[in-house]
Formats: C-alpha cells, structure tokens, sequence
C-alpha cells in the first residue's frame, strides 16, 4: 500500500518518476492468501500493478509461476524488484500503455482520496473513474480489469468503500457478475501503522451471457480484528475449502454481486416477504431524515456553562442546543452540548457586535480559513447546515436521533422531545405519518439491525446509519396489535428507563413469523 502526496506525473518520462511518501508493506502471510486465490497454471502471464518491495512477485516466484511482470512508479523500488524478476517496468500504471493483456492481475494498490492527489495524477484518476470525488484505487480496478484477458484473474487487497460509495458506480459496473471470492478484514490490523478497513476479492473477467450463470461467490467476514495475519490465512484457506465458517471466519455463498444493487455487503442478503400480504412503507414515506449541521470546526464553536454566563443577553441567543452521539442512550437521550451559531451574521463587522463571541471564535480564524466552505459562505461560519428548514420547523415535536458511526452492539435510536438540533455525528429523524414510539422499537430491533447490515450498513468494525439507507429502508406490514404492542414497550422503555423492555419488542416482531429472502 502506497499513499502518494506530492509531485505530479504530467507525462510518462522516467526523469519524472516520484518516491512514494509512504509505503506499508503487504505482509507476506497476506501476499501468500491471495497468490492461492490464483486458478490459473504456472505459465499464466501475471501483472503485479504497484509491485513495491516485490511481497507478492517473491510469493509468485515461489509458487512456481515463470511469466511474472511487475509495473513500479518509484524508480528505486523498480530497480529492487528486477532483483526477483527482470520484467519490470518503472511507470505509472493509470498511464503506461501496456503491450499485451494478462491472465492475472495482483497487488495491493495505493489508497488516496482524490483531493489528496497531485494535480497531474488527478486528472487521470478523473479520467479513469469518471468522477472528481474518487480514491486512486478506484481507478486502479478500472484500469486492471481492461487489462485482463477474457477468463482472467483481479485479485486485489482495498479499502472496501468501493462497495457502497455513491461516486463508485463505475467501479461496480466493471466488476459486475464476475466476483468470485469476498474476504472482509473490517479493521484487521493488518499494515503497520495504518488499519484501512479492507477487503481482499478474486473477480474473473467473464464474457456478459456468462454472468447470468449458476456461480456462487464465496462470502467471508473475519470475526476478530486482531487476528494476526497467519491466522487470517490459515483460516480463509480453511472456510474456503471447507466452504464453511469456522472460528475466525463467517461463510456464506451467494450470486455474485450485480451492478443493479445498491450496496455489496458482506452479510447475507436479508429482505422482507410476508405471505399474508400487506402495505409496505419506506421510512421516508412516514419520517423525515435530516442529516446533522456540521462546523468543520468544533473546538471553535462549542461553549461551556461556564463561558455560557460572561455572555451579554444578545450573545446567548447565539447559543443552540445540540444532540451529538454521545448524548444517544438508546431509545432516550441524556444531556446536550450547546453550540455557537454564527450562520445568521452577514459579516465581521456584525459578529464584532459580540465581542464575547467574536473574542472566542476569532481565536481559531487561521484554522477556520482553510476549512472548505460553500461560495458565500464567511470564516465564521458553519461549514454545512442542511434541513435547517425543516429542523426548526419540527423542535417541539417528537424527534429520533442516532449517531452515524456505532460500535455499540445495539442500535441506538433516540427519542427526545426536546428543543434541540441534530450536530454533524447524528442523523434526526421525524416522525410524522406513523406513532413515533412504534418507529422507535422497531429501529431499534435485531429485526432492523440485520436488515440494515444486509444492505450495507457498515463500515468496518461499526454501523453506519446514513440518510439515503435510512430513508429507503422498508417497514414491514405488521398487525395493528402487533404495533401497539411495539409502541407500548418503547415508550415503557424511554418512560422507565429500563431497557429489559427490549426482548418483548424482539418477542413481538418474531411472533409475526416475517420470512427472510
């Protein structure tokens, strides 16, 4: 893995090869897994794309393999390389114009944002993906993929936001059908001093009326993050051949991924049927979701009670109350940080009118200046308030908060009747079609909790709840009785505090004998 920071490759010329800044090693154990992923004989004709200290062209050497070619950016390490293997090419490999294609591509390809990319390499990641909102190794699959023969092999360790990331369509389209093996590490620690949450998967490049078939994808999810990386080999290797889970592992099979879904998740797949029939509500058709309002810059805008009393009569009414995720409990909130708002003063000149405000803020303006801020928007200001509209119109109403990321074990829904607004780590939601203490219980069901994972509610080691996925989440037709019941053990649980109140909610929903498909 390779995280590139500076200096542009405007043209391929070997004068103007950059170092890579930061390079973490594939450890050997890892390389080893994914080299026995390979289907393909010993006179395959295999790529290493970003082949760095050489980890996997040395496990390919030692497995037999006699057509290894590996593509290096840094002119150093390509040199190094041609130690194991004399086909080594020292370039880019977004740009090089490779002479032939190859029956398997392998490696760990560099992981960077778009906007933390030099101009130069930019522009053809842009190219590449299709989009200015990419990480480098979105193109790097592209690129791999058109690189493969027809029943060829992509066999690659990333970062798995590929799997959910609205800006990775593309990605997704050209890996369509042809996933064969899917490894989630979630937060495996795998590179020293670096925990990307990351996926190792096999793709066989396959032809269109081919991707229709019977083939099934083996599915793993590792079951501990700190599982040493001869554990993780030995026991994939295991479910794999087993094709089963055992102590270090989850298995599944299932079709291989398709284009058409919206999340590729590596928890089965879990969708509602009731045979009973019955009318079937999206949670945006009876709440709204509100994303939270986001400073970009806490430290500067969160006041204490303290500070809160030096303030002039005309500077607290600056100050709003915030739910952030640590006030969510879980069916109740508990305490609240209060905030400056400063999105309603045109300019300085007016926030000098609160010199108390003006004092505290004005303290960070350096740090607030490199913020990135919509057009119009002042140093002073919050970064990104969106449903303010909404939000305020909805205060005195019922309100369900929830954080966004959670490694709590149990979802944590919150209600509140307060008059509060949602911060930048929570999601709010509205109840306005349906009994809120109903919506409560059931979003805070395993019930719920498996569906959302199922489709694709989690980023590494925890959930995230996000405004797209909550909103296009299904409720199921329960009884009438059945959500009475529900509504009456939310609200006995918000009421008493008392969260044994739960497993009647899990009773009730099990009672109505919903099938999973």
């Amino acid at each position: 893995m390779k995280t590139v920071r500076n200096a542009a490759i405007t043209e391929w010329n070997e004068e103007e090869i950059i170092e890579p800044i930061s390079m973490v090693e594939t450890p050997r154990e890892i390389c080893e897994l994914m080299v026995s992923l390979i289907s393909k004989d010993s006179d395959a004709r295999i790529l290493d794309a970003g082949c760095g200290k050489g980890a996997f062209l040395r496990v390919l050497k030692e497995k037999g393999f006699k057509n290894i070619f590996g593509i290096e950016i840094s002119k150093n390490l390509a040199e190094y390389c041609k130690r194991i293997t004399e086909n080594i090419v020292c370039g880019d490999f977004l740009r090089y114009n490779f002479a032939y294609k190859y029956d398997v591509i392998i490696g760990n390809p560099p992981y960077a944002h778009f906007n933390d990319l030099p101009s130069g390499i930019r522009e053809e990641v842009s190219h590449i993906a299709g989009t200015k909102e990419s990480d480098i190794y979105y193109a790097f699959i592209i690129k791999a993929v058109e690189l493969l023969e027809e029943g060829g092999e992509l066999i690659f360790i990333v970062p798995y936001g590929f799997t959910y990331n609205t800006f990775a369509k593309k990605v997704r389209k050209y890996l369509d059908g042809g996933m064969e093996i899917f490894i989630d590490l979630d937060e495996a620690h795998i590179f020293e001093g670096e925990n990307p949450e990351t996926v190792i998967f096999k793709y066989v490049k396959r032809p269109f009326t081919e991707k229709s078939g019977d083939k099934l994808m083996k599915v793993l999810r590792l079951k501990d993050k700190n599982a040493s990386p001869r554990r993780i080999k030995i026991f994939a290797l295991k479910a794999l051949k087993e094709r089963k889970a055992n102590e270090l592992f989850h298995y599944f099979e299932r079709k291989p991924f398709s284009f058409t879904e919206k999340v590729w998740s590596s928890f089965p797949e879990f969708s509602f049927t009731v045979g009973k029939g019955g009318e079937w509500k999206k949670v945006k058709e009876v709440a709204k979701v509100c994303v939270g309002f986001v400073t970009g810059f806490d430290k500067a805008f969160i006041i204490d009670k303290n500070d809160e009393e030096s303030l002039t009569e005309s500077e607290r009414k600056l100050i709003k109350r915030f739910i952030k995720a640590k006030n969510c409990k879980g069916f109740w909130t508990e305490g609240e940080v209060r905030y400056i708002f400063t999105n309603d003063i045109a300019n300085e000149e007016d926030l000098r009118r609160f010199p108390n405000i003006f004092e505290k803020i004005s303290r960070y303006k350096s740090e607030m200046q490199v913020r990135y801020l919509p057009k119009g928007k002042k140093w002073f200001h919050w970064q990104a308030v969106r449903n303010r509209e909404i939000v305020e119109k909805h205060l005195n109403a019922a309100k369900i908060f929830v954080p966004t990321l959670d490694r709590s074990e149990k979802n944590r829904f919150s209600l509140t009747y307060d008059e509060v607004y949602p911060s930048g780590d929570v999601l709010m939601i509205i109840p306005h079609q349906i009994d809120e203490f109903f919506l409560l219980g059931f979003l805070n069901s395993e019930f719920f909790r498996k569906y959302y994972l199922s489709n694709g509610g989690r980023r590494g080691g925890r959930i995230a709840f996000t405004q797209k996925l909550i909103s296009e989440a299904e409720i199921p037709p329960f009884s009438e009785e059945a959500k009475q019941k529900i509504s009456k053990f939310a609200k006995l649980v918000y009421v008493r505090r008392d969260l044994r109140y739960r497993n009647e909610i899990e009773r009730v929903i099990d009672a109505e004998k919903f099938h999973f498909a």
